[in-house]
Formats: structure tokens, C-alpha cells, sequence
């Protein structure tokens, strides 16, 4: 069976003036023109028999929907961890923020946003993962888990330590580099932050840490739902998340509590 997100090398069998029809791991699919890199560049048109690299869009539509954009497929490959993630630790019911106005939050950081983050808000809302690790959200009530809030705040902590001495991460040696908080380790302290990098799409960004209580950095070059993904499934690489079970009770490790419910709001 086809699956949402996930790529596939694919052979054009027909081309018609709408689309491509492709065959695909024992299925066939489709390709509207628009998903072909063709369509937007100067990439020769599709023809019988090529191979292409291509991700599902769609797969309960018949035939399933495919794209071959590079947008596309960067978009799934964060995506593509948080359907798992919802499956090992349950959404809240009613689930998170649909009310977002993602266009104005943006603006308000100088940067677009990765899907994976924006699915976790629309599915969960801010909130507490795993009884430790803290998803910031847009327009909270409380400003130490709110997004925007945290980003500025952030800035300015660093710019001061940075200024008394402390030694930044090598990871922002790289020209114009910048740092946006996603996530806060309850207790330890930790800052969960994007690395983001000019020209580099927002789900190729790398996640990083910094301890909440000394000056170490430790980088992960994943999305940020792979991320919990990995600390919810007790299989982080994370140094600061080894020690987990001795922390969090287990009936807490695949507990969401939304921040409306913890703060009372």
C-alpha cells in the first residue's frame, strides 16, 4: 500500500496534456502537470520511461497523487514523523489550534515556518510532551511558552551571555545565521531552537539545544517532530534525554497536556 508522504522511485508509463501516469512499488499513480518540475523550470517535459523520484500527496484518491517538486518532497519529509507521533502519544480532544493566522505569525518572526511545526499546533496546540519537553505555540497567554514571546526573549538572553563571554555553537559561525525557539525541557531547562540558515528550506532546518543550566550546544539535523518522535519513543540520541525514565513516570512518557489545561486558561 502507498502511504502519505513517503517518496518512491517512480516510471512514467503515459503522458497525457492534464498529467503523468506513473507506476510506482506495484501501483499506479498520478502526476497533475503542476507537480512536475517541468511545469516550473526549464527541466526537459516527462516521457515514457523516465525515472524520477516522487511523493504521495494523496494516496486514497484513485489513482493515488503523486509530486515530483523538490517543495514537495521536502515538505513530506517532515511531515512523514508526525503521523506516527500522533499514533504512539493521542492528540487532546477537542485537538489544538486551528485559529492560527500562520501569514501574520511569520511576519512577526521575519521567517516562514516548517509544515511538521505548524501540523503539531493545529493538531495538539502547545503543550507538555512526554511530561518534559514543552511545544511553544503562537499567541499563548503566557509568555515563557509562546513562540513569538520566546523568540525575542531568547535574542536577547544569548546576546547577553554572548557579550560576557560565553562561546557560541559553531553552528553560528556560518554567516547569517539565526536562532528560533520551538520547545523548553520543563525543570532541566533546556532551549529547543531551529538553526536557520539563509537560502535553506524551514524543513531542512536542524534542531538544537542548549542546556538549560551550563554553555553546551548539541545539534540534531532532523525536523522538530522527529525530534519528539524519537524523546516520546524513548530512542532520542540526545544526551540530555538518556536519563528520561528515570524522570518521567511511563504512563507519562506518551502523555500530551495541552497548556490551556496545565495553566488553566
Amino acid at each position: 500500500m502507498l502511504a502519505d508522504h513517503h517518496e518512491y522511485d517512480v516510471v512514467v508509463t503515459v503522458v497525457t496534456p492534464t498529467g503523468i501516469t506513473v507506476h510506482a512499488d506495484g501501483h499506479d499513480g498520478f502526476l497533475d502537470r503542476t507537480k512536475h518540475p517541468s511545469w516550473w523550470s526549464d527541466t526537459p517535459p516527462a516521457a515514457v520511461g523516465d525515472r524520477m523520484r516522487a511523493v504521495v500527496l494523496d494516496a486514497g484518491r484513485t489513482p493515488p497523487r503523486f509530486s515530483a517538486l523538490p517543495t514537495d518532497i521536502r515538505t513530506a519529509r517532515s511531515l512523514r514523523h508526525t503521523e506516527p507521533l500522533e499514533r504512539l502519544c493521542p492528540p487532546p480532544a477537542p485537538r489544538g489550534r486551528l485559529d492560527v493566522e500562520w501569514a501574520a505569525v511569520e511576519e512577526a518572526l521575519g521567517t516562514a515556518l516548517p509544515a511538521d511545526y505548524k501540523r503539531l499546533v493545529r493538531t495538539y496546540g502547545g503543550g507538555l510532551f512526554g511530561g518534559t519537553l514543552w511545544l511553544l505555540e503562537p499567541d499563548c497567554p503566557e509568555a515563557m511558552y509562546d513562540l513569538v514571546a520566546q523568540t525575542a526573549e531568547r535574542a536577547e538572553i544569548l546576546a547577553e551571555l554572548w557579550e560576557a563571554g560565553e562561546e557560541k555553537p559553531s553552528e553560528l559561525g556560518e554567516g547569517d545565521v539565526r536562532l528560533v525557539p520551538w520547545g523548553y525541557v520543563e525543570g532541566a531547562g533546556h532551549v529547543l531552537y531551529w538553526l536557520v540558515r539563509p537560502g535553506v528550506e524551514p524543513e531542512e532546518w536542524t534542531v538544537i539545544l542548549n542546556e538549560g543550566r551550563g554553555p553546551f550546544w548539541e545539534a540534531h539535523p532532523v525536523p522538530c517532530s522527529r525530534f519528539l518522535l524519537d524523546v516520546v519513543a524513548g530512542t532520542s540520541p540526545s544526551f540530555y534525554f538518556t536519563d528520561l525514565d528515570g524522570i518521567v513516570a511511563p504512563e507519562d512518557r506518551t502523555r500530551f497536556t495541552p497548556t490551556a489545561q496545565i495553566l488553566g486558561t
